[in-house]
């Protein structure tokens, strides 16, 4: 069986370029499609992109990643002293954090005049060293159609070995380095990733928040845009150019590749390309999968954070430091309810369901008439039976990532689930008092973005949301008591656990976290909310969410392999998986609609006209609205026309964990940095939408001259490789 998918995975490999301009393309494969990226425009071969034992681009391309190991965005290197920039919506937490009301440089902006003048940033960077194909090594005596449980924890086991045998082999690098093995084609292929992770990062400049954001959430996924969301960090090394942690004895890393910047400029037609780490694609999807997220699982995700946005944007335009606090929250909460939003609508339109039924019929016919029953008979009764269970049990687990976790009293009391049955252990009680006593030296963190006037109307809505949208049996039982005896009073219920929670108050926390007791948080209200809860999910629910799991996953895989052999003439792109990937294509405008057209580029004619002086989203420091008035671009201007362009928009496939990718000439050079998606192809998670699919990034140009102009910082302009 395994030789069967080894040799259905190279067919597919090797028709690559009949569809070309789809997909997110894993680097392996690059040889591949090279052809169809030189006959647009590249000047490249596939080794200059990517290579193991030469310098290569991929060696630019950054991959940010949280101290605990997250990654959440994309970044290049564009100096040889490894200077690289990313998106300011990428750096945001980075700077709030580094910033005070009386310091407040995500609201003012910040410019490094000097190295000894750069801010350590709390975050890592990893840098792609090698991708190992390691299917053999995994799949060694798994087959397709084994049973799943004893397949699951085979394959589950065979990963950690596996794994376990690549970090050895690394020797005394292993401690720098981060190796994770990730499928492909839903399980039908396996290739290990090497990142090695360098600690010392460092802010160098980021623009004020009203340019980086300029637009706010009113232009967030939508074209034309005029924001400049960028900002600069640093890679620090020890003196062997190796991984190490902050020390100001440390010096700026010395990369293998930095990418040079163009100031040519861009024309449509011209050939575009993006190396970054997008997140995940889901494109295939299954047709009962469409109906459930556009009629049930996405519009409930939209109304819950719409709620708590609408609480978070009350308290923010009334006071600027309540607005500092909670910026991060809000973006990050926000950026995703638009996104939900837009998919709510567009999958419960008529034609998506329409085009993946008559996908999964045309398999049907293909897997009969082929005698592949055997193999593939059972897809579609999976997929029904795994959906129809979704669609009555589903929500709570979308409750417990976009309510409960949104709600920062119940995230508190999370931490702290089963710590009174290990505090009631003789042989636990002392982790469990090890845990609380870690936990109150992490107070000030906690509480550092805790405003209770938010938090407590956040914790009503919340708690209104679990109880009106949600099967009340697998509710926990004090809060169907709570609900009853308040008569649906949910914000009467939210000043009750308010004066009764320890989680409410750092004070209580605190003094309760000294010396922890098993029948105190046992008792305390929101920790008997939010602990019921989580056990009716993992006890009462669980056997029903490892079914749908289970039928999900045993669906997935065969669909795909099956997909894999009766598509053996066409190219089928690997769903993206946060790995770095390759798209290419072209610069170009588009229609969005009948009667309308889009221009692929924007200017600072834009920023003029849209500016509103004091407003939530429309503002712009005045020094910059005059230089721009007053046409003083400098260099920076486009040639041909003269203007200052701001955005541009290319026909790339890309995906969130793109935000802050390198967008590229056919050179290699530096023209953009890719910071958003369009609206009228807000599901192309889902469908490739070739006609108006878009990629939004800031021109490079625009960028550079923040940094010049506004920035005044001059030092950083010195470091850069510009080609004119």
């Amino acid at each position: 069986m395994k030789n069967r998918i080894f040799t259905l995975l190279l067919a597919a490999a090797c028709t690559l370029s009949l569809r070309a301009d789809e997909g997110m393309w894993p680097l392996v494969l690059l040889q591949k499609i090279q052809d169809p990226m030189q006959a647009k425009g590249l000047k490249l071969t596939a080794e200059q992109i990517y290579s193991i034992n030469n310098s290569s681009l991929k060696d630019g391309v950054v991959r940010l990643m949280s101290k605990q190991g997250r990654m959440f965005c994309t970044g290049e290197i564009i100096s040889s002293k490894s200077l690289f920039l990313t998106n300011h919506h990428c750096g945001y937490g980075a700077v709030q954090e580094l910033s005070t009301p009386a310091d407040n440089i995500l609201t003012n902006g910040f410019w490094a005049k000097s190295m000894t003048e750069e801010r350590p940033a709390n975050f890592n960077i990893g840098l792609l060293r090698k991708i190992e194909d390691v299917t053999a090594k995994v799949l060694e005596g798994i087959n397709i159609n084994d049973e799943e449980g004893p397949r699951t924890k085979a394959l589950g086991d065979k990963q950690k070995l596996v794994l376990a045998g690549l970090k050895e082999a690394l020797g005394d690098a292993k401690n720098n380095y981060v190796v994770e093995i990730s499928s492909f084609y839903n399980g039908n292929q396996y290739l290990a990733m090497y990142y090695e992770v360098y600690r010392d990062i460092r802010l160098v400049g980021v623009p004020p928040e009203s340019v980086g954001k300029f637009g706010g959430e009113t232009d967030n996924w939508r074209w034309p845009r005029h924001t400049c969301d960028f900002s600069m960090f640093r890679i620090y090394a020890n003196e062997a150019n190796s991984p190490a942690d902050y020390n100001v004895a440390n010096k700026p890393y010395a990369p293998k590749h930095h990418f040079p910047i163009s100031l040519k400029g861009i024309e449509k037609g011209d050939f575009s390309m993006i190396m970054g780490y997008p997140g995940r694609t889901t494109r295939y999807t299954y047709s009962e999968g469409i109906k459930y997220l556009g009629g049930k699982e996405r519009p409930m995700r939209v109304q819950v954070r719409r709620d708590i946005m609408d609480i978070y944007e009350e308290y923010m335009k009334a006071d600027k430091n309540i607005r500092l606090m909670y910026s991060d929250k809000l973006a990050s909460i926000g950026n995703y309810w638009n996104k939900f939003n837009g998919e709510a609508h567009d999958l419960s339109k008529p034609g998506l369901y329409e085009k993946r039924k008559a996908v999964e019929l045309e398999f049907e016919k293909w897997v009969k008439a082929n005698g592949k029953s055997d193999v593939y008979g059972e897809v579609t009764s999976l997929y029904d039976e795994a959906y129809l269970k979704l669609n009555q049990y589903g929500l709570y687990s979308v409750y417990l990532q976009d309510g409960i976790s949104n709600s920062q009293p119940m995230t508190f009391a999370m931490n702290l689930i089963g710590m009174p049955e290990m505090l009631n252990d003789k042989k636990t009680a002392a982790i469990a008092k090890g845990t609380a006593n870690s936990m109150a030296g992490g107070l000030d963190e906690m509480f550092k973005e805790f405003y209770a006037p938010i938090e407590k109307r956040v914790l009503a809505s919340v708690l209104r949301h679990l109880y009106e949208d949600l099967d009340h049996a697998y509710l926990p039982a004090y809060l169907n008591e709570l609900v009853a005896k308040n008569k649906r009073d949910y914000t009467k219920i939210a000043d009750m656990l308010w004066k009764k929670s320890i989680f409410t108050d750092k004070a209580r926390m605190s003094e309760f976290l000294k010396k922890p007791s098993a029948s105190k948080l046992a008792k305390d209200p929101i920790y008997m909310i939010t602990n019921g809860y989580v056990q009716k999910m993992s006890v009462d629910l669980k056997p029903i969410y490892d079914d749908i799991n289970a039928k999900m996953g045993r669906a997935h895989r065969l669909f795909q392999a099956g997909m894999l052999e009766m598509n053996a003439d066409k190219a089928l792109p690997p769903d993206a998986n946060g790995t770095m990937r390759l798209t290419y294509g072209t610069i170009l405008d588009y229609n969005p609609f009948d009667g309308a057209h889009y221009n692929y580029f924007t200017t600072a004619k834009g920023i003029v006209d849209k500016y509103k002086p004091r407003d939530f989203e429309f503002d712009a420091p005045t020094e910059l609205i005059d230089m721009l008035r007053n046409k003083q671009y400098g260099q920076y201007a486009d040639p041909k026309d003269g203007e200052l362009h701001v955005c541009f928009l290319s026909d790339n496939d890309i995906t969130g964990g793109n935000s802050g990718s390198p967008v590229l000439n056919g050179n290699g050079e530096l023209i953009g940095t890719a910071f958003d998606g369009n609206w009228e192809a807000i599901s192309s998670d889902f469908m490739f939408m070739p006609d108006v699919q878009r990629t939004i990034s800031v021109d490079v140009r625009f960028t550079l001259f923040i940094v010049d102009k506004l920035g005044k910082a001059q030092n950083i302009i010195d470091e850069l490789t510009l080609v004119k």
